[in-house]
């Protein structure tokens, strides 16, 4: 149809018409229909199929037998005469018989007409066929006017009744006169028909050139409105005259005869019928493709032998042809991209698997003629630029060779830079050796040809700055973003981007709204343009986003009209998001196992190999920050974070790329991403290389973020805190790997930096905190008394102005070695002495620099003194504690004027407590850590400890059934297991034989039983050595405490067997003991360190038979080769202890072979392996005991 129609001589008409429908042009509005009655004779249908709605000549033919007329006159006279003779209410009555209008519904073509995107429907039918059928039509929706007061509440698009509807107006428009006075008894609808004439191009449909309602609606037209009317398009199979369409065109009406297009119908019905249906879908198929449907062509052939499929993977010369072949499409394809800023995910991975039939191979090119390589390694390039495809090292190899332009080729100079910027931008993701030679070439041809494409030294300063931001080089970055030129709105954004890297927001917003200004006048003025809507789209979002926090500002919603355009930026982050979550989803998948549904069967899926050619997650998030200039956080505001952070667990991403992620999308040193990606096992499997750079760059970083935050030229404090406590919680982790003089040097700037006022900030205190302690425990114990100076000058927290927060750090030196003269170190001992206040608990501080050096005996007996004096006071009655921050039995470690009047108001505080009061966490707690305390071991005489025994063995805990938030709960539960704590270590080790009994052992069973206190286990053992009756339960309860899942359990369980061992050696003992040795070759999640460190008590006290020792020997290699780090997975509940797993084989095997005279290989091996571990206490566990 559409190639016989565009033969017409009408069919420029009707283009034009088309055009103003569709809107293609700017410059139309649109374009009105007047539905006349000839549409409805031929649309509508009834019962009857040979009856047919009248038209003028029907209607004069029944209007002249009723009055008697039989000569043929204007149909309007006759309707008057017929009104004057009969009068007006039978003139209705006759319309209402003739039409029966309830006996017709619409038809197809009613509700096709209708689906048009006309801008206003006008009809002189009478019939209520157009509204019937607009009900069936759900775009556009439809506003129907009957009358002229209507017009005010009914909304574009409207079917307007211009002359009245049956059985619902009162009048009807059809007398001679009513269209003489119609201008004054229906102004509203003239006024409105003149409005549509002028805005609109006008469709007259079903209407004949002698229609009298087209005769006097088209005189009134010229009459009233003269030049200012748009144009009237009159349809239809119109069979007109040259004199005929010569007065059409006098008149302003354009006529679209299709009758040679029905010229075969001899019907005059089906001739109208026919010609309608195929100017209705000739407007159909005129809707123009938009813009935002462009697809690049499918160069696949459908169809393809197997000869041809053989031919063109073997054949190079043949797929060389083909691709010279393809190339004026590819380059078809380039032009007319439409523009978006960023390519839909839709048309990008159709441009991705554009050229696969054949693939470009490097020996396909070698057949190709060299403008066509060429001219095809530039398509390529183009296509990799759009769509963030990584360009593997071969090909950008050959694309080297295209992109100077010192050596001409078919490609323009700018072309070939193009060329050459695309491989700069890609040495991001190759290697460094071949990154570093490829960043050397294409640098030095774009700063040499700059004259050639201005832009370039933008692009290349923009390069750097991404570069330097990734690296944290921020001084780089700063450097590299004042070469940016933002002439362009899009360099704007970028340049605006780099700068809330830098926290400088203030400059990056005015950049935002100046960009997003500039679009919005270039989009008013070419509001059909995708480039410009692409990035007006991200101007906005990144302004809305800006905007967020403001004062003052309306937050609203992100308008809809992006989306049809494809240019909405949710769209994108949305399928950036699904992409990131596939990709862990199938991470998840490889690192599990499948059940079959047979009995004994799996599936292995580490094991599955899976292929897949999309763009990887990090290039296409990387791809759309970068090409818009959108920063992962602004100020607070989330724009990527979170898809950034989840990027940054994907397994296959290199270390440098989710360093940075992870670190930029980190906005506090607590951030998951950073407990995540810098956890304690991962920071072990981190290669050598991955160390330094991370030590490295931070180390660098921190000093440009203290610079700039003790500087005058801050910007936002608030960002340089965040960026400090992020980078220095990283330092903080990655110094466990760190060398004993890299250790110190890090222990040494986080005193330098605590020092320093402007670092005295509460969002500081644990990355600091980290720092020092992270780097104390990377430092061996022999080496840490040349740190002590340097701890002891960090400021106390009573120092300095930072309130009585918990977290200010106190850098401790628990081996300060031998004391030398040292007048500043004499000094700064007083300083902390004299900030022991009496008896208050702010002294902690203070007091735990200095219990350190008490222990090794490292202070003068003045010294001593004075803090006794400063703790008691000089004339202290000794009769209640004085507060010190600490444990109450640190005081028994601490100098007192009268040190035996100290000790025993200890004693009277921990076990002269009376009743309810014992019940009080604090002095529990107490009680239980006196008993274990290094040195101290205070535990109450015979009496108090069956006076203790007897009331604490009844707690239980309550039930708080209102406890929504579980606090209550959580108090009970640490009640329980200090209580449990000082039952084991405390009252029942002091217990007098006689209470060892019966009654006593179920009374602690049943309290072991109902409160689940780990340690009461313990307690057993005294019972089980006093009497073996009591053997049976106790070898039961430690076999099953051996097998708990619960590590405290298994640690309780494993210590309780020691003390029994320690009492005595029996048969139910040794039972316990061969049971707990296999035990450490059952990967026992986190129980196995305190199996271990208890076979290792037992190994030293020579408590384990030659077999045992035979055996444990076979198993600690075993069980240290199982826990490599590598083989954990990072987030598994034996990543918790997996360290402390290697530390204790390290001292086992130390252990043994410094009793052996055979010197075991396999032990051996683990000390040598151990002195290269990945964190200190394995690397340290030989020297050390704990």
């Amino acid at each position: 149809m559409t190639s016989i129609i565009t033969d017409l001589s009408d069919y420029a008409a009707l283009k034009k018409l088309a055009a103003a429908l569709w809107q293609q042009d700017n410059s139309y509005y649109g374009a009105a229909v007047m539905v006349g009655a000839g549409f409805s004779r031929i649309a509508a249908s009834a019962g009857d199929g040979k009856c047919k709605l009248p038209l003028w000549r029907e209607l004069s033919e029944a209007l002249s037998k009723e009055i008697g007329s039989t000569t043929p006159t204007d149909p309007l006279r006759l309707a008057e005469e017929y009104r004057s003779y009969f009068g007006q209410q039978a003139l209705f009555d006759l319309l209402k018989k003739e039409i029966n209008d309830a006996a017709w519904a619409p038809g197809a073509l009613h509700k096709d007409l209708l689906e048009l995107p006309w801008s206003e429907v006008l009809t002189t039918n009478w019939d209520t066929l157009l509204e019937r059928a607009s009900v069936e039509v759900h775009h556009p929706v439809y506003n129907v006017v009957n009358r002229q007061e209507d017009l005010s509440s009914a909304r574009s698009p409207r079917i307007v009744k211009l002359h009245g509807t049956i059985n619902i107006t009162d009048e009807l428009t059809f007398t001679q006169e009513d269209y003489r006075k119609y201008p004054q008894h229906h102004a509203a609808f003239v006024n409105f028909a003149r409005q549509v004439f002028i805005e609109n191009e006008l469709c007259l449909l079903g209407f004949s050139g002698d229609d009298p309602n087209f005769l006097q609606w088209a005189g009134w037209v010229r009459d009233h409105l003269a030049t200012n009317v748009r144009r009237i398009y009159l349809v239809g199979a119109l069979s007109l005259t040259a004199a005929k369409r010569k007065y059409l065109e006098s008149i302003n009406v354009a006529p679209i005869d299709l009758s040679e297009l029905v010229a075969d119908y001899d019907d005059q019905d089906t001739r109208h019928t026919a010609a309608t249906k195929i100017f209705i879908e000739a407007l159909q198929s005129l809707k123009p493709k938009q813009t935002w449907e462009w697809e690049p062509a499918q160069l696949h052939r459908t169809t393809i032998t197997g000869e041809e499929s053989t031919k063109t993977h073997q054949d190079s010369g043949y797929a060389a042809k083909l691709l010279e072949e393809q190339l004026p499409l590819l380059g078809k394809d380039r032009t007319s991209y439409p523009g978006w800023l960023i390519c839909p995910y839709q048309q990008r991975w159709q441009l991705q698997s554009q050229m696969h039939d054949p693939w470009p191979t490097h020996k396909n090119l070698s057949m190709m003629t060299d403008d066509g390589r060429t001219r095809l390694l530039y398509e390529i390039s183009w296509r990799h630029g759009v769509t963030y495809e990584a360009t593997p090292l071969w090909l950008a190899q050959e694309m080297l060779t295209i992109c100077d332009p010192t050596q001409p080729c078919a490609l323009s100079k700018r072309q070939q830079m193009e060329v050459a910027l695309l491989l700069l931008k890609n040495t991001r993701w190759l290697d460094e050796p071949e990154a570093q030679s490829i960043t050397q070439a294409t640098t030095s041809i774009l700063e040499r040809n700059a004259k050639h494409w201005p832009e370039s030294a933008t692009e290349l300063a923009y390069h750097r700055a991404i570069m330097a931001r990734d690296q944290f080089d921020y001084s780089a970055m700063e450097l590299a973003v004042e070469k940016i030129i933002a002439n362009d709105s899009v360099w704007k954004l970028r340049k605006a981007s780099l700068l809330a890297e830098l926290g400088r927001f203030d400059e990056g917003a005015n950049l935002v709204a100046e960009a997003y200004r500039e679009l919005l006048g270039q989009s008013r003025k070419d509001r059909n343009s995708i480039y410009v809507l692409s990035r007006l789209a991200w101007a906005h979002w990144l302004m809305r986003g800006i905007d967020l926090w403001s004062p003052g500002k309306e937050f609203k919603a992100f308008p809809s009209s992006y989306k049809e355009p494809k240019c909405s930026p949710w769209d994108y982050i949305e399928h950036i998001q699904e992409r990131i979550s596939k990709a862990l989803e199938n991470q998840r998948e490889r690192q599990g196992i499948e059940p079959m549904f047979e009995p004994g069967h799996y599936k292995d899926n580490s094991k599955t190999v899976t292929f897949n050619s999309e763009v990887h997650p990090l290039l296409l998030l990387d791809g759309v920050s970068v090409t818009v200039g959108m920063p992962l956080r602004w100020s607070g505001v989330s724009f990527l974070v979170e898809s950034a952070a989840r990027l940054a667990e994907l397994d296959d991403i290199d270390g440098v790329h989710r360093f940075a992620l992870a670190i930029r999308a980190a906005s506090s040193d607590s951030s998951d991403i950073l407990k995540k990606v810098f956890s304690r096992t991962r920071i072990a499997c981190f290669a050598r290389g991955e160390v330094d750079y991370l030590i490295n760059r931070c180390e660098v970083a921190i000093g440009y973020w203290a610079t700039r935050l003790t500087g005058g030229n801050v910007g936002d404090r608030n960002y340089a805190l965040e960026r400090l406590r992020v980078l220095i919680e990283v330092l903080a982790r990655i110094s466990v790997r760190a060398t004993s003089v890299q250790a110190k040097q890090f222990f040494r700037l986080a005193i330098t930096l605590g020092k320093k006022l402007e670092f005295h900030h509460i969002w500081l205190f644990d990355a600091l905190g980290h720092l020092i302690e992270y780097t104390l425990n990377s430092i061996p114990e022999s080496h840490q008394h040349e740190l002590l100076s340097d701890a002891l000058s960090f400021p106390l927290q009573a120092e300095i102005e930072v309130g009585a927060h918990p977290e200010w750090p106190n850098p401790v030196i628990q081996f300060p070695g031998n004391r030398n003269p040292n007048v500043a170190l004499d000094r700064r001992i007083d300083e902390i002495i004299d900030h022991i206040a009496p008896c208050s608990p702010q002294s902690a501080p203070a007091l735990l620099r200095l219990l350190p050096l008490l222990e090794a005996s490292f202070l003068t007996e003045v010294e001593r003194k004075k803090i006794g004096e400063k703790i008691w006071g000089a004339d202290s009655d000794y009769q209640t504690l004085p507060q010190t921050g600490l444990l109450a039995h640190a005081l028994l470690k601490l100098p007192a004027p009268d040190s035996t009047a100290a000790r025993n108001a200890v004693r009277r505080y921990l076990f002269d407590t009376r009743d309810e009061q014992l019940f009080n966490l604090t002095l529990v707690r107490d009680i239980a850590h006196a008993a274990q305390a290094k040195g101290i071991g205070e535990i109450p005489s015979a009496e108090q400890a069956v006076g203790y025994f007897g009331k604490l063995i009844t707690w239980r805990p309550k039930n708080a059934d209102r406890d929504l938030l579980g606090l209550i709960n959580q108090q009970e539960e640490q009640m329980g297991n200090f209580i449990g704590q000082a039952l084991a270590y405390s009252i029942v080790p002091a217990l007098p034989a006689k209470a060892l009994n019966h009654e006593n052992f179920s009374l602690l069973l049943s309290f072991h039983v109902e409160v689940d206190a780990p340690a009461t286990i313990i307690a057993f053992s005294r019972f089980a050595a006093a009497n073996d009756l009591f053997v049976d339960q106790v070898e039961r309860s430690i076999r099953q405490g051996l097998h708990e899942q619960d590590s405290n359990k298994v640690a309780s369980s494993a210590f309780a067997l020691l003390k029994w061992r320690e009492a005595q050696a029996s048969p139910a003992v040794g039972r316990l003991i061969s049971r707990m040795i296999y035990l450490l070759g059952s990967k026992l999640e986190g129980g196995l360190p305190a199996l271990l460190w208890t076979v290792g008590q037992m190994y030293a006290k020579g408590y384990l038979s030659e077999g045992e020792v035979e055996s444990l020997v076979e198993s600690v290699p075993v069980v240290f080769d199982g826990a490599n780090y590598k083989n954990i997975a990072p987030y598994s509940r034996e990543s918790v202890s997996i360290s402390l797993v290697r530390a204790e084989c390290v001292r086992l095997a130390r252990n043994i072979l410094n009793r052996s005279q055979d010197k075991n290989n396999e032990l051996l091996r683990i000390l040598t392996e151990a002195e290269q571990d990945g964190l200190p206490e394995v690397r340290f566990a030989k020297a050390t005991n704990d």
